[in-house]
């Protein structure tokens, strides 16, 4: 079982990974308490290296259109914890909500009213720390504070809220939700977004590069 001290190391065994949906097999955890929702998430703890190979092959994933910055966050962070889950890592997710307002190469600047995106341990001398593995922002992990204060970078923009989920959540709804195991319609509604942005971001890179022509 996970030794329940607030961001203290613990050993991960079958127990809790039945209570945490039995997915991912993540040897070594760490809690991640979040105040604003009331959960404390067991999350692994995983070597620089590990994660800088994890986060290349998340951003080099076909089906994950990172680029389109316009929307579906919800469904590539899903796509990704899921992917973890394979490599035996057991992620969880940073949300935060507000008037956020990032800059892209294809679209300028975007508005966002929340974004999402995994978030993993990393083991950098003795106390590990939270990082996030966000392709559509970011071309490595970055640390939590990193990521955030990116969202939140321009004068203009207003925090409402900065909290963590298990992987299970699915979108803002499922902030305050105790749960344990991935539900079918986000994993239907996952695949479906990711698809359509994929399309998308496929005819809007093609509609660009005829007007340059």
């Amino acid at each position: 079982m996970t030794l329940r001290l607030p961001l203290v190391l613990a050993l991960q065994i079958g127990l809790v990974a039945v209570a945490q949906g039995a997915h991912a097999n993540p040897g070594l955890t760490q809690i991640l308490d979040s105040p604003d929702n009331g959960q404390h998430i067991a999350v692994s703890v995983i070597e620089p290296q590990e994660a800088g190979d994890l986060f290349t092959e998340l951003a080099r994933r076909s089906d994950i259109p990172h680029g389109f910055l316009l929307d579906g966050n919800y469904a590539r962070a899903h796509k990704m914890v899921r992917i973890l889950d394979d490599r035996g890592v057991m992620a969880a997710k940073a949300w935060v909500e507000g008037e956020l307002f990032v800059d892209s190469q294809r679209f300028g600047e975007v508005g966002l009213t929340y974004h999402v995106a995994p978030v993993v341990f990393v083991r950098e001398g003795k106390t590990p720390t939270v990082q996030v593995l966000d392709p559509s922002l970011f071309d490595r992990p970055v640390p939590y504070a990193t990521w955030k204060a990116k969202l939140l970078a321009k004068a203009k923009a207003k925090l409402t809220r900065a909290y963590f989920t298990t992987r299970f959540a699915y979108d803002p709804d499922d902030r305050t939700k105790a749960l344990t195991d991935y539900e079918e319609e986000p994993l239907r509604d996952m695949n479906s977004t990711n698809r359509d942005f994929d399309r998308k971001l496929f005819m809007f890179d093609r509609a660009t590069a005829l007007k340059s022509h």
